[in-house]
């Protein structure tokens, strides 16, 4: 009877595995050469045009902001905090200004069997100058900042799964973030390491300075994974 058990126990694990059964993503690729993080010589663009708030009505009702102008008011606010939290982690942060990506196809690259991240990046052959004329070794290309409740990655980065649609939701527990970006090398036009972070903080009281604290979470965990790309 023990070896029938244990025979059925073996099947079980043989179609869990074909079936796809507790799939483990890679949310970060880096690239052979990256072995050193930025420190000093950082640049960063796009992160005013990366975010996105979902459930706006659902977010001015608790801010107590118009509806008309909740998406430009947080997105506008978030890109200069997080620009503003990068400069306390890279003292010498440049900002390339996003001009410099506008009318470049959005390509997708890939990290992992199912996940992909789409974004702009420098042309090939071209080192990029941040917005004093210098040319930075490396540059932090930030693709896209989703500010929702509960949100699931898989749901935005996993091509099989983004055409689902998630259920409509009455209460919520979590802020979350969902980040997308690369880090470039400029000097020879290539993808150091790119990630797809999810943040997120529980709900207590949603308030502007609940938004706040999630960015500088996405600033620390940008910092946390461009060092560990690095096998740091």
């Amino acid at each position: 009877m023990l070896k029938g058990v244990w025979t059925f126990g073996l099947w079980c694990i043989v179609a869990c595995i074909l079936l796809g059964c507790g799939t483990h993503y890679q949310w970060t690729k880096s690239h052979p050469a990256y072995r050193i993080p930025p420190r000093d010589d950082l640049a960063v663009v796009g992160a005013d045009k990366a975010f996105v708030l979902i459930r706006s009505a659902w977010f001015a009702k608790k801010l107590n902001i118009s509806a008309d102008s909740i998406q430009t008011s947080v997105t506008t606010e978030c890109a200069k905090l997080l620009t503003d939290e990068l400069k306390k982690r890279y003292s010498r942060l440049k900002v390339v200004p996003s001009s410099k990506l506008d009318g470049l196809p959005e390509e997708s690259l890939k990290l992992d069997q199912r996940i992909f991240i789409k974004g702009k990046f420098p042309e090939q052959g071209v080192m990029v100058a941040d917005s004093s004329g210098n040319i930075p070794k490396a540059i932090l290309i930030v693709h896209e900042v989703i500010i929702g409740t509960d949100l699931s990655r898989e749901n935005y980065f996993d091509y099989a799964l983004i055409h689902n649609e998630g259920p409509e939701k009455k209460t919520s527990n979590n802020l979350t973030a969902i980040v997308s970006y690369t880090l470039w090398d400029n000097e020879r036009q290539r993808a150091l390491f790119s990630a797809v972070d999810q943040v997120e903080r529980p709900i207590v009281k949603i308030s502007m300075g609940d938004i706040e604290e999630l960015v500088r979470d996405i600033a620390t965990q940008i910092q946390r994974n461009l060092d560990a790309g690095a096998g740091l």
